[in-house]
């Protein structure tokens, strides 16, 4: 009987968490990407390239498009384009200058993307919803 209600008790402290996810609905990611030709714009560190509309058939963006950036670390990260804030598909980041940041033109909250989408400054408490990438060669596939 102790051993069902130590169960139990670890059960709830477990289940509270503080980690709290944006109101971004749930959207289909599948996207292809070529280093040798079409998207060669990403080879340089810190490049960045913004997508709106699947380039062919089979190919989905995401809930807002999406945001592919070539991080400090020679890794490539994909985002969803929508402020994970304001979680809206019109209010969509902007990226800087090359500069590894992006902003909400909305809620004025600047996201680092090149280290993981954090909010860097501004209101927000979420990172930006983050999709996962695989690399072979120099083809890229961005999917959830």
């Amino acid at each position: 009987m102790k051993r069902a209600v130590v169960v139990l008790l670890l059960m709830v402290i477990c289940s509270c968490s503080k980690i709290t996810e944006s109101d971004i609905p749930y959207a289909r990611v599948w996207f292809k990407l070529d280093l040798r030709y079409s998207d060669k714009d990403l080879v340089p560190l810190l490049s960045y390239k913004e997508f709106t509309s699947p380039r062919a058939a089979g190919e989905y963006t995401g809930y807002a498009g999406l945001l592919i950036v070539h991080s400090y670390d020679n890794l490539y990260m994909a985002f969803d384009r929508c402020c994970p804030n304001e979680a809206r598909r019109d209010v969509v980041i902007v990226p800087g200058n090359n500069d590894g940041t992006a902003t909400c033109p909305q809620c004025k909250t600047v996201y680092d993307i090149s280290n993981g989408g954090t909010p860097y400054s501004g209101p927000s408490k979420f990172a930006l919803r983050r999709y996962n990438v695989t690399q072979s060669g120099e083809t890229i596939q961005i999917h959830n």
